[in-house]
Parts: structure tokens; C-alpha cells; sequence
């Protein structure tokens, strides 16, 4: 399975980095990578976050979103627009296929 990643804006502004499981009228349903196999087995479930906190991923701009929170526990709005809103394709529906 192709895991696609998305950044999310967390309380505060804090960025994470989630896999993107589906989208749905409740939001976009998105994992921690290092819960998946929880997920797997039913032992979790991934969370639903309002679309407009989910940002494309840029493993480059990801770091420095961390950066600034690192430093001061803040980010920049200008930074987090680098990444693009995430929008949801048709195929995003069911991201298991």
C-alpha cells in the first residue's frame, strides 16, 4: 500500500506529520505512521481533522514548520502556506486500494 502523507496543524500550530487514510464528510482521516499496525488490528483508529489544519507534505518545509516550533512553539503562517491546503481527490475516498 502507497502511503501518502499530509502535514497537520495541531493546537497551537504545532506540525505533524500523518498518512492519509480517507476522506469523509466528518474530515480527513489521518494516522500517526507509528500507529498503523494499531490501526491494523482494531487497537486505534485514525482521527478525523477538519480539512482546513491538513496541509500537503514537503519533507523540507515539514522541517522547518518543526524548527520554528522547536524554537519557540509557534510557526509561521507564511511557511505553512508553502505547503498548500490539501485537497482531496476522488481516489482519497478509500486509500487502501
Amino acid at each position: 500500500m502507497l502511503q501518502q502523507f499530509v502535514t497537520v496543524q495541531d493546537f497551537g500550530g504545532k506540525p505533524l506529520k500523518r498518512v492519509l487514510m480517507t476522506t469523509s464528510e466528518q474530515g480527513v482521516h489521518v494516522a500517526d505512521p507509528g500507529m498503523l499496525s494499531a490501526i491494523k488490528f482494531g487497537i486505534s483508529a485514525p482521527t478525523a481533522v477538519n480539512p482546513r489544519h491538513v496541509f500537503n507534505f514537503d519533507e523540507p518545509i515539514f522541517d522547518d514548520l518543526m524548527s520554528q516550533w522547536q524554537a519557540k512553539k509557534e510557526t509561521c503562517a507564511t511557511t505553512w502556506a508553502k505547503l498548500g491546503q490539501f485537497q482531496a481527490s476522488d481516489h482519497d475516498d478509500d486509500c487502501d486500494d
